[in-house]
């Protein structure tokens, strides 16, 4: 397997169905009684949960049998709790039964407490599941409107879908906070930050590049020491006019989302070097978040790569 190149499966969806260990809704409640709830999941990224085995297994033959006919996309994610008491970061991904439709989210709580895990939870899987169908924005603006209406807890978030090929056949990305968007080009070896941090360091690089002119240094070290860490923007708070929003034009290449307790701690060298070694997007998420605690990071870190595959591959189709 070539190392610059993402992972090529004879089966990109190959599916397996398992027993639910957790309330379908809220995975800290009981199980209710009666139905056998059972996870249908797939390698692509596609998961639900039915009633029952025969279900289950019915819903994953569906999308074994649609999905091939759709563009796919393999992902791989990687949670460290670093020095924190809780881990207030999450990712979510959401892929449609039939794989026509696809969203992903890292979001990075406001705090170390549960409220912001539980904050960073719900944003993620809400602004995946809509961003699959209305895009990054839409996904984004969900999430808010689910923090005002289930509790006070806060979070910055990134979120992605794929563009179709009538508005360019990129990404579509959009953010609060810190966290951020990269693509990754395989035949040039350059990752491309996406996104800009709304942070009160970033306000200063901003309005101070000028000044700084000839003094760049100097303009890194006093927005990193005073003010990065400070946010100007999250999702409680999100609308139309603090959110950043970017759009890229196709061939999509590796997008890479990271909390910046990835980012943060571990150079940019050593992010290109992780997407340039790792070929599988699982390994190359998990070599990131290594990577933090290697470089110091203390914080929370959440990374999710996703690479596009290059063309729809026969699906299985036995049960």
């Amino acid at each position: 397997m070539h190392p610059h190149l993402p992972p090529v499966f004879d089966t990109i969806h190959r599916t397996s169905t398992y027993a639910a260990g957790h309330h379908p809704v809220w995975p800290h409640a009981p199980l209710p009684p009666g139905p056998c709830w059972t996870h249908a999941t797939c390698r692509c990224g596609w998961a639900e949960i039915a009633e029952s085995h025969s279900d289950a297994r019915a819903l994953a033959r569906h999308h074994r049998r649609y999905a091939a006919d759709h563009p796919t996309y393999l992902s791989g994610t990687a949670l460290r709790i670093g020095g924190r008491t809780h881990q207030a970061d999450a990712t979510a991904t959401h892929v449609s039964v039939t794989g026509a439709r696809h969203g992903w989210a890292v979001a990075d709580g406001i705090g170390d407490h549960p409220l912001a895990a539980h904050a960073a939870g719900s944003a993620a899987a809400t602004a995946a599941y809509v961003a699959a169908d209305r895009g990054a924005v839409a996904g984004l603006l969900a999430a808010t409107g689910t923090l005002a209406a289930v509790h006070d807890g806060d979070t910055v978030m990134v979120v992605a879908a794929p563009l179709p090929p009538e508005r360019g056949g990129g990404w579509d990305i959009a953010w609060v906070g810190d966290c951020r968007a990269y693509e990754y080009d395989p035949d040039a070896d350059i990752l491309t930050q996406l996104t800009v941090d709304h942070t009160e360091g970033q306000h200063l690089r901003d309005s101070l590049a000028e000044h700084y002119r000839d003094r760049p240094q100097d303009l890194e070290q006093l927005a990193a020491a005073r003010r990065d860490n400070v946010v100007t923007s999250s999702v409680a708070t999100a609308d139309h006019d603090s959110l950043g929003h970017i759009t890229t034009t196709g061939p999509r290449h590796r997008l890479l989302l990271t909390s910046d307790g990835v980012h943060k701690p571990v150079p940019h060298a050593s992010l290109v070097r992780a997407c340039r070694t790792f070929s599988h997007p699982a390994a190359c998420a998990n070599r990131l978040t290594l990577a933090a605690r290697y470089h110091g990071g203390t914080d929370n870190a959440a990374a999710m790569v996703i690479d596009p595959v290059a063309a729809p591959v026969a699906a299985e189709l036995v049960p």
